[in-house]
């Protein structure tokens, strides 16, 4: 299996290997990305709604703060 592997690869062309490499680093970069993503939209949500709650609530009713 790596043997037919690796025979690809060489008989590939520069510009092929080059393209190869280059989708797999912008399937890394994607990974990365969705990861930061999928941790910071929920605190951003969170923070948002805290927020929010702050403005419209709290800041209106002081008594509430006591």
């Amino acid at each position: 299996m790596i043997e037919k592997i690796t025979n690809y690869w060489q008989d590939l062309t520069d510009d092929n290997r080059l393209l190869i490499k280059q989708v797999g680093v912008a399937a890394i970069a994607l990974y990365v990305v969705f990861q930061l993503v999928g941790l910071l939209l929920p605190i951003a949500i969170t923070g948002y709604a805290c927020y929010w709650v702050y403005k419209s609530v709290l800041t209106e009713n002081p008594r509430v703060m006591k």
